[in-house]
């Protein structure tokens, strides 16, 4: 074998090896994105748990803990933690906890609850976006389609029954 030949098989074998690498880094850094996303949703069911336990505070009370919690970022602002407040009044714990909602990203779920009517409509979003793969903008499409109304009147399909005349 000539030596220009030996050269094209190792280039060939490292471009080779070199997509694979490519391609492990991409599957795990989709992965290590879902568990973050997962650990932010449970952070702000929980966060929102214990807002609502202090309803009696009023509107200054998250006001307050919006100041007070500015040293973890943005993501802590007084509306920000009223959706937190909100998802935990309208999910239960198994909700979360399980599947899918907790693979949503945050803020299509912040809309889905925003856009929905009422519960069985947010877990159906919820569902959809997740079974689809939906992006957010995405999700508002299907709010203006409105995908959840026509899903309640489009007929169920069955698989054809054949008889048979034996």
């Amino acid at each position: 074998m000539t030596k220009n030949k030996e050269t094209q098989i190792i280039e060939q074998e490292y471009f080779i090896e070199l997509q694979r690498i490519k391609n492990t880094i991409k599957q795990n850094q989709n992965k290590a994105m879902i568990i973050v996303n997962s650990s932010a949703i449970i952070n702000n069911y929980e966060i929102g748990t214990i807002i609502n336990e202090r309803k009696v505070w009023g509107n200054k009370y998250i006001e307050r803990l919006s100041n007070d919690l500015k040293e973890y970022g943005s993501g802590y602002s007084y509306d920000n933690l009223n959706y937190m407040r909100k998802l935990s009044s309208e999910f239960t714990k198994e909700e979360i906890f399980e599947q899918p909602a907790r693979l949503i990203p945050w803020f299509t779920l912040v809309k889905i609850m925003q856009k929905s009517k009422n519960h069985k409509e947010m877990l159906w979003y919820i569902n959809q976006t997740h079974k689809n793969g939906w992006s957010r903008s995405m999700v508002l499409n299907q709010f203006k389609l409105k995908a959840y109304e026509r899903s309640l009147i489009e007929p169920e399909t069955s698989p054809d029954i054949t008889t048979s005349n034996d």
